[in-house]
């Protein structure tokens, strides 16, 4: 995915990709594991949250704001 969508990019700026092992991978499924090993409970959904946040809204994220 992460290949298809560099390549994709290329023709449209507003495509990005995130690969879902940055916002829960195996290290946090030993401190947050998956109730049913399938949902996350709300713990965990507010981890993935900060970090979604903290990676595409930050000053170098691709949905950054305007700086003035």
């Amino acid at each position: 995915m992460a290949r298809i969508t560099a390549q994709r990019a290329a023709d449209d700026p507003h495509l990005h990709h995130l690969d879902g092992l940055d916002l829960y991978g195996e290290a946090d499924s030993a401190e947050l594991p998956l109730p049913g090993q399938l949902h996350p409970d709300t713990a965990t959904h507010r981890r993935i949250v900060e970090r979604f946040v903290k990676r595409m809204f930050s000053a170098d994220g691709p949905f950054a704001g305007p700086t003035s």
